[in-house]
């Protein structure tokens, strides 16, 4: 990776970390100082970089400014099971630093703006801002639902109601980091990597997509996918997005 100067066109309030924290808590000018100093550093990560891999030792956090990655598990077989995308406003490395070591690979599918934040540094936000501390909590809470959808995906969905399952968590997901415009959304994944999520091969995915398309309940242009009727796929995909959601944490500072 490498170091960039950090981005100033950007106020930190707009930032999709931010973004995502005020959507719990509400932020004071104390806690966007901190936040604004915490994400100082900037580096870039290139395309097919691994960020962490699995058993390796790390130190350090990574806030996602722009750009995608991929959380997985490479089997002894070859095969890969992609556990979540990483996406704006999330962090690499949380919650799974509190383990020793890595238990999870995370490469970047594509050029990805970073914010290098040591562990320390992030412990001292934690002691100091309170009310983001306990909505890094609901982080690790929403993190662990996605995972709890995935496996109630592979195990029990049909391969229809998975795809659209994954399309509306993605659209979801990036509407909070406001990285989607309306229903439509750019897909960070190929064929190959969505049937890696979903526990499906590249042909079957491209063959659901299709089905999807002709029902009317999306567009796809190149990358970008578009929900034409929301409500008739959520039926689908039984998706019901309270797990994506929190609960705001009051404000006890008054």
């Amino acid at each position: 990776m490498t170091a960039s100067r950090k981005a100033a066109a950007r106020p930190i309030k707009d930032h999709p970390f931010v973004l995502k924290l005020s959507r719990s808590i509400q932020l004071d000018d104390a806690d966007l100082a901190a936040l604004d100093a915490l994400l100082s550093r900037n580096v870039i990560a290139k395309k097919a970089k691994d960020l962490i891999v699995e058993g390796y030792e790390y130190r350090v956090l990574h806030v996602v400014e722009s750009g995608f990655a991929i959380r997985y598990k490479l089997l002894h077989n070859g095969k890969r099971q992609i556990v979540n995308v990483i996406l704006p406003g999330d962090i690499i490395g949380f919650p799974a630093c509190f383990y020793e070591y890595a238990v999870f690979s995370v490469t970047a599918i594509g050029d990805m703006s970073l914010h290098q934040v040591p562990l320390d540094a992030f412990a001292d936000l934690c002691l100091s801002r309170a009310s983001i501390a306990t909505a890094l909590v609901w982080f690790a809470a929403r993190e662990a639902a996605i995972y709890a959808e995935h496996i109630i995906d592979t195990g029990r969905r049909e391969p229809l109601e998975r795809v659209a399952h994954f399309l509306l968590e993605m659209l979801a997901r990036l509407q909070a980091a406001g990285c989607a415009s309306g229903n439509s959304f750019e897909m960070p994944l190929s064929q190959e990597g969505i049937g890696d999520a979903v526990g499906l091969s590249a042909p079957h995915i491209s063959r659901m997509l299709g089905e999807l398309k002709n029902e009317g309940l999306i567009a796809v242009s190149g990358h970008k996918v578009t929900v034409l009727d929301m409500a008739a796929l959520q039926i689908l995909g039984e998706f019901r997005p309270a797990y994506l959601g929190r609960t705001p944490v009051p404000d006890r500072r008054r």
